[in-house]
């Protein structure tokens, strides 16, 4: 989803014709062309960064659970 994402917002932001007309469109066309391993082009960073955040965000949560005095069910 993401790759769509980026090269929708890509392609608005450039002055060139239109490639893809909308989300599907976009997928169907990569799938087409690049093959379907192509869907995930970038996926290693986004995980990358979501990975920490993520455990972070868990670890705050449970830190906060234990200073308000909630027991862990």
């Amino acid at each position: 989803m993401d790759m769509i994402k980026t090269r929708l917002m890509l392609q608005q932001a450039s002055e060139n014709v239109r490639i893809y007309r909308n989300g599907f469109h976009c997928g169907y066309k990569v799938i087409r062309k690049e093959g379907p391993l192509a869907l995930y082009k970038g996926g290693f960073a986004i995980f990358a960064r979501l990975g920490p955040q993520t455990m972070i965000t868990f670890i705050l949560c449970e830190k906060l659970r234990s200073l308000a005095g909630l027991h862990k069910m």
